[in-house]
């Protein structure tokens, strides 16, 4: 065997630990999406009320980034603790506070979705306290919810180093939340990588 086959052997053993490296944390649903269908209620203002608070202090670091956002939004928004961004960028949320909250307002009698990803040590750090992310809709006084009047349409529970995250439904009449797609990219890069080693080992069963 030469130097360029061996070169090739390595390539395609990384690109494969790559790939499944990749389709494994797709695996985990670690992304989701979710809407919100408000057609139900009456045209008229009202809150997105997002929280991603911990058990208790400290917890393992967490954070959750909000992104994608669809649907007639307010330009009015309440940020409240490890709480960053804007409804263009993105928010990203985390849980070095022990109340962590995004108050966005929109414009009920619409659809509204976003993208979901959760990110941190959690997912490699052991710990015993958990952080739960949670999304209620509030109408326009911000104490009243909608959907569900004790409180909210889903939540999330995060434990440290448990990856099987699956979301609670509280009200399934106008909520949805569902494991992301997997980009292109992530299938491409695992083919990619079979198809090379595939090669690699024809060649060597040909000598």
């Amino acid at each position: 065997m030469n130097i360029s086959t061996i070169s090739k052997s390595n390539l395609a053993h990384s690109l494969l630990a790559l790939a499944l490296a990749a389709s494994a944390g797709l695996a985990r649903a670690e992304t989701f999406h979710a809407e919100i269908n408000t057609a139900a209620f009456a045209a008229s203002s009202g809150w997105l009320d997002i929280q991603f608070n911990p058990g208790s202090l400290p917890a393992v670091g967490t954070t959750v980034s909000l992104s994608n956002f669809s649907g007639s939004f307010g330009a009015a928004q309440v940020l409240e603790g490890d709480v960053a961004g804007s409804l263009a960028s993105g928010f990203v949320l985390g849980n070095t506070s022990s109340y962590n909250d995004l108050f966005q307002a929109v414009n009920l009698g619409g659809k509204f979705g976003f993208d979901i990803s959760f990110g941190g040590a959690f997912a490699s750090t052991a710990g015993n306290v958990g952080t739960s992310f949670a999304v209620g809709l509030l109408g326009f006084d911000q104490t009243s919810y909608l959907g569900n009047p004790d409180g909210n349409l889903f939540k999330i529970e995060l434990m440290p180093m448990n990856l099987n995250i699956s979301p609670e439904i509280l009200n399934n009449s106008i909520t949805t939340v569902t494991a992301a797609v997997p980009e292109p990219a992530s299938y491409a890069l695992l083919l990619g990588g079979l198809a090379l080693l595939v090669g690699v080992t024809r060649r060597r069963q040909a000598r």
